[in-house]
């Protein structure tokens, strides 16, 4: 096969697998030399790519395997060329006073503000820490938020720096995710402009900083890294008196590949949890999102939803949306049956969810192969012949009604293309092979019987 084209199908899957950032910044800058005696060897435009190149290495050896039906092992290189161009820089933070349009620059949404963030006891000392941050800077510095995904940390710090700017609209705020941080980084380093990113970040007046989390996957990678560089700027804006407010799925001290220099850092401000919201917040919520969207539903329904979601605000708010999506296209009226078949439904889905993980446990019994291998991306004969039997197994059962792509996010996010490559396999086997044929029956009726 021509090296082109193949690498153009390895990117074509890959670009499912990972964000659309990380495709950018790596995949876009390799390209396809050779293939010689099953060795495919790829190109990187500088060694940083080739670093964050070479941790998909095992996914794309598996995808050629299925592509070519061979054995390929990629080798990696880099490239020797001159400082690449870049464009201009399209972030602003303005000096002077700002206009309400100029508040695109922020990353803001102005949506989202404090007099529409509803409180409850599981976010009550989270939004009076915000209000003292409005009203005196750094009073907590840095205030670090943490709680599960859905429970309205990024409406809650968004809504910070939108007050900020209404009090003196001359100052910089930014909001901005850890990996778009990350990713800018990389971009800079790659192009020699480091010294405009950090003039940049660290002019700011309040920094806001989402999915802290996020830095796990880039940290702990010694100098000239994303950590070394957010440790400078953290350093920096702390000395001036700058305002830095993080948000995260985890405390501090539950972040992996976090430095203690920086765990130390983020501790040494006002560190608050939101957990999620009580039964009267839930209510109060849904009234809210009800009353926003202009959908007319009893509070008995309301009642209804609120006690049998307790997870949190986003799942709340999708459930609402849904209804009122279709009552308006189907005509119908929003009623306590409706609600109920919808959120059984969603049981059911859930209820799947754990059958598919009992079924994974089961086969992992059998064959003696872990559950985190069969995730992984291992490619010992056993395991993958385990994991294929295993994604046979869990799309051939009608009562599970899996998708190709559910399957394959059962281990460890496979492409729906490897799925489909592994079901025949044992497919074709079980045809050839009347032993194993049996022994893949008597298996399912042993797993989908308990």
């Amino acid at each position: 096969m021509d090296v082109v084209k193949l690498w153009e199908k390895i990117k074509k899957i890959m670009k499912k697998r990972v964000n659309e950032g990380e495709f950018e910044l790596f995949f876009e800058n390799v390209e396809a030399t050779k293939l010689e005696e099953s060795v495919f060897t790829l190109t990187c435009n500088s060694k940083l790519i080739k670093e964050n190149m070479e941790k998909y290495k095992s996914q794309m050896e598996e995808i050629i395997e299925i592509v070519t039906d061979e054995e390929v092992t990629i080798n990696f290189e880099i490239k020797k060329q001159d400082v690449m161009s870049y464009k201009p820089e399209t972030h602003s933070f303005p000096k002077e006073t700002m206009e309400k349009a100029s508040l695109v620059h922020t990353g803001l949404n102005p949506k989202h503000r404090l007099d529409n963030f509803v409180v409850g006891e599981n976010s009550k000392l989270a939004y009076n820490a915000c209000l003292a941050v409005v009203k005196n800077p750094t009073v907590y510095n840095p205030l670090f938020i943490f709680g599960s995904s859905g429970l309205g940390k990024t409406h809650l710090m968004q809504a910070v720096g939108n007050a900020i700017l209404e009090n003196d609209p001359s100052k910089r705020v930014y909001y901005s995710t850890s990996e778009e941080f990350a990713n800018e980084f990389f971009k800079v380093l790659n192009s020699g402009r480091i010294q405009h990113f950090r003039d940049t970040f660290r002019a700011l007046d309040v920094l806001l900083l989402d999915d802290i989390q996020f830095f796990e996957k880039v940290f702990g990678r010694g100098e000239g890294t994303v950590e070394e560089e957010f440790f400078h700027t953290f350093n920096k804006l702390q000395e001036l008196g700058k305002q830095i407010i993080m948000i995260s799925d985890k405390s501090p001290k539950e972040i992996k590949n976090l430095s203690k220099r920086l765990e130390s850092r983020f501790l040494s401000g006002l560190t608050v949890e939101i957990q999620s919201p009580g039964y009267e917040t839930r209510m109060m919520i849904l009234k809210n999102m009800a009353k926003a969207q202009g959908i007319e539903i009893d509070d008995s329904i309301l009642e209804y939803i609120s006690d049998s979601l307790d997870t949190n605000v986003r799942e709340l708010e999708g459930t609402l949306t849904n209804l009122n999506a279709r009552a308006k296209l189907l005509d119908e009226e929003i009623t306590l049956e409706l609600v109920q078949e919808m959120l059984m439904h969603n049981v059911k889905r859930e209820q799947s969810k754990v059958t598919a993980k009992k079924v994974i446990e089961m086969i992992s019994t059998q064959y003696g192969v872990s559950v985190t291998d069969m995730k992984s991306k291992k490619r010992q004969k056993k395991i993958v012949e385990t994991r294929q039997i295993a994604m046979y197994l869990l799309k051939n059962n009608d009562e599970l009604d899996l998708s190709l792509t559910a399957v394959g996010g059962l281990f460890g996010g496979k492409d729906h293309s490897t799925v489909i490559s592994s079901i025949r396999k044992i497919d074709k086997k079980t045809k050839e092979d009347v032993v194993f044929k049996k022994e893949i029956e008597a298996l399912n009726k042993k797993i989908f019987r308990t």
